[in-house]
């Protein structure tokens, strides 16, 4: 009995009370991420969004607020682990899982260790810059993957039917975001202009609601009720 319970559970509407209060913690950390980072830029009106990456909010005045805004990224992405840990199955489903808790210890480390001005050469880095750039090689792309490979896996479960189109589409910004900053991070560099310019920026900011947003769709079927 207690196996067809599980099952039931894992491929069911039913939601258990850790997963709907991880799922509640996820979606308030996706939220409180968008929230804090669209706050910054009233509180830091002096960085240019169209080229500054949001990283530089760290540095100077106000850093602590995107200290907490990659710490509740962060948190969101634990705790929507622990939420769906109980509900994928198959490979893919579980090395998108995999890549959710790598995600939450990148955004942690970025946190933790403020980057360097992007007009810092990579040979002047300090230690708080390299560590923020390791912490982005670990954090970047595992939360694109893990959208991406859970979206699939979710897609087809009864609880996430109603929200399948919105987290589909989260899921598949994260990457096209992503793409369009390192593509406009190449044009910069390729130009070899003395001053910063372009628009890396804004697809950097555009990465950074996707990663919030699809937090939150994915969460928000587990964290509406208890019930699908």
């Amino acid at each position: 009995m207690s196996t067809i319970t599980n099952t039931m559970m894992a491929g069911g509407s039913a939601v258990s009370p850790l997963s709907r209060t991880a799922a509640r913690i996820a979606f308030a950390g996706g939220l409180l991420g968008i929230v804090l980072l669209a706050a910054l830029h009233v509180l830091k009106p002096d960085l240019d969004p169209s080229w500054h990456m949001v990283s530089e909010y760290a540095l100077g005045a106000h850093g602590w607020v995107m200290a907490l805004c990659f710490l509740s990224l962060a948190l969101g992405c634990a705790s929507l682990f622990v939420a769906l840990l109980p509900r994928i199955d198959g490979i893919a489903g579980r090395i998108g899982l995999f890549f959710l808790l790598a995600a939450a210890v990148g955004l942690a480390m970025a946190a933790m260790y403020p980057m360097d001005p992007i007009t810092v050469k990579p040979e002047n880095a300090s230690h708080s810059g390299k560590m923020h750039g390791v912490s982005a090689m670990i954090g970047v792309p595992s939360l694109v993957i893990a959208a991406v490979l859970l979206g699939f896996a979710l897609r087809a479960k009864p609880l996430w039917a109603p929200y399948r189109k919105w987290l589909m589409t989260m899921a598949h910004l994260t990457w096209i975001a992503l793409i369009l900053m390192f593509a406009l991070l190449a044009m910069l560099i390729q130009q070899g202009v003395d001053s910063p310019g372009g628009f890396v920026g804004f697809a950097n900011r555009l990465l950074m609601l996707a990663y919030g947003g699809w937090i939150m769709t994915a969460a928000w079927p587990m964290a509406r009720t208890g019930r699908g």
